[in-house]
């Protein structure tokens, strides 16, 4: 049966990517301890995750680039000129323009400090996903049925994936936290608070057109290709800082 690329340990291995952000948020005061803070953000994220690479099980997570590093379908057509790659690991790195919807609720000041806590939702909008990854091998066609194999491993950076990310371009999450704010003068405060978010919507399309296993294989004339299964959602502890006029 088919395996699902991001939800089985014996086939991926993930590890944790630190990104960062920033933003203008405004908040809209409902009461003296609650309010809806809004405003807009950029997010650079991402993750890394490791492959499986079983050969003697015919398991290879293969891809193919073109002349200009274009992700190109295997689905027909000619190799000439075309490199494969038999992925080992890869590194995601997203733009995402966020907007948050949150409501804040306050304690009142004691001693220059407030505290509050926090939940909501945010609408981000991907705008670039880029991949730094290693690989087991490449294969470069020089016709459509030969093919020069490098060294075992090697490395390609800065891949554009953004075609075999999700077709509609917009991430919905689900965001919560708390934290304190330091009065300075006025209206003027520093304030901090660790978040959790947690994407509800897959990353990457459920099927890549890209990227196959165990193929192909031949039905009659046409090649057949079992393509990877992709579940990619972010999760991520988010430590904010900064000042509130």
């Amino acid at each position: 049966s088919e395996e699902t690329l991001a939800k089985r340990k014996r086939q991926t291995s993930f590890f944790f990517f630190f990104g960062f952000g920033f933003g203008l948020n405004m908040e809209f005061k409902l009461s003296d301890i609650a309010a809806i803070l809004t405003g807009i953000g950029g997010d650079f994220e991402g993750g890394k995750y490791k492959v499986k690479y079983d050969p003697a099980g015919n398991y290879e997570v293969i891809y193919w680039l073109d002349e200009n590093s274009e992700l190109v379908t295997p689905k027909g057509g000619t190799r000439k000129n075309y490199t494969a790659y038999v992925l080992k690991e890869r590194q995601v790195k997203s733009t995402f323009v966020t907007l948050p919807a949150i409501l804040k609720l306050s304690t009142k000041e004691y001693g220059g400090f407030k505290y509050f806590g926090m939940f909501g939702g945010e609408l981000a909008y991907r705008a670039k996903t880029l991949a730094n990854e290693t690989y087991y091998e490449l294969r470069k066609y020089t016709t459509d049925s030969t093919f020069t194999a490098s060294a075992p491993t090697g490395r390609n950076d800065g891949i554009s994936i953004n075609k075999d990310a999700s077709l509609v371009p917009f991430r919905i999450g689900f965001n919560v936290g708390g934290g304190a704010e330091y009065r300075l003068g006025g209206s003027t405060s520093l304030f901090g608070s660790i978040n959790f978010f947690t994407g509800l919507t897959n990353f990457m399309k459920k099927e890549s057109d890209y990227m196959y296993y165990n193929g192909p294989k031949k039905d009659g004339d046409k090649e057949v290709y079992k393509f990877v299964k992709q579940n990619l959602k972010l999760n991520a502890v988010r430590i904010n800082l900064g000042i509130m006029f």
